[in-house]
């Protein structure tokens, strides 16, 4: 697995910002992309975008439902208690993240319903691992099991096709 911490918004260092969370997990069928965002964890929270200046303090979602066999389907991440402090800033998370694992919480819920654990991600540093520019699209890279809704494919499109494109400068 791999993963990007992001600030959305890009505020100057220190300032909260809207955090992300990029998941690539691999399956059997190939790379699987799960998108979070920070939010709120209330049934209306889980829909507002939330500004931190902590990553070991942000609570992240889907905020957009993947199609469960059951109906729609949110997914999150929530920091443990660690006492680990992890900043938001890239750099200041990637020399943190070094030193001490950041562990979160997986948790499911129908976007009305109540959160329920299912799991623990520990996420490390691979200090031989370069930083690479890597593209996360849940769209081209679905996770097995979990559709997708049309109107989110047709939400989340037009800003995919803008991130594939190469850099200019």
């Amino acid at each position: 697995m791999s993963a990007r911490l992001s600030r959305s918004v890009g505020t100057p260092p220190g300032w909260p910002d809207i955090l992300g969370l990029a998941l690539r997990i691999t399956t059997e069928t190939g790379p699987a992309d799960v998108l979070l965002a920070s939010t709120g964890l209330s049934r209306p929270g889980r829909l507002v975008l939330t500004a931190h200046r902590h990553a070991s303090s942000s609570r992240l979602t889907s905020l957009m439902p993947y199609k469960g066999s059951a109906g729609p389907v949110l997914l999150a991440a929530c920091p443990e208690k660690t006492g680990n402090w992890l900043p938001a800033a890239p750099d200041a998370f990637r020399r943190a993240l070094g030193t001490a694992p950041w562990t979160l919480g997986l948790f499911h819920a129908r976007p009305a319903g109540r959160w329920i654990r299912f799991g623990t991600l520990t996420l490390t540093l691979d200090p031989a691992a370069a930083d690479l520019p890597t593209r996360f699209d849940p769209l081209e890279h679905s996770l097995p099991g979990a559709g997708t809704y049309g109107w989110t494919r047709r939400l989340r499109k037009p800003s995919y096709e803008v991130a594939r494109q190469p850099a200019q400068g």
